[in-house]
């Protein structure tokens, strides 16, 4: 069965099921907009079954929430190389949370 999926861009823009090129091309996006006036400071990927959300900002700050749990305060990492998001976000694209979660997050403030 597919997973269902969508990333935000800069721009508040949504796309359904994007391809790993794509998730790539969004990610450098945000690496050479860097502290631009965009809308957005961020670009995120949302598993849409779970309601697991990674958002990333261009200053390698990663952060893994559920949106459908206002209780669930968000986890983050600092300094996470972009290959590393991309490999995060194929896991939440494909289901694989516990893999996503297995890291080591930390719930403090960024």
């Amino acid at each position: 069965m597919k997973e269902f999926y969508h990333t935000t861009d800069r721009h508040g823009v949504s796309e359904i099921n994007p391809d790993h090129k794509r998730m790539r091309e969004l990610l450098d996006e945000l690496v050479e907009a860097g502290d631009s006036d965009s809308p957005h400071p961020d670009v995120s990927l949302v598993h849409d079954g779970s309601g697991w959300a990674l958002t990333v900002y261009s200053r390698g700050v990663v952060t893994f929430e559920n949106l459908d749990r206002s209780d669930d305060r968000p986890r983050y990492l600092s300094d996470v190389p972009r290959r590393e998001v991309l490999a995060m976000w194929i896991e939440l694209s494909e289901g694989r949370i516990e893999q996503v979660n297995s890291r080591p997050w930390l719930r403090d403030e960024a």
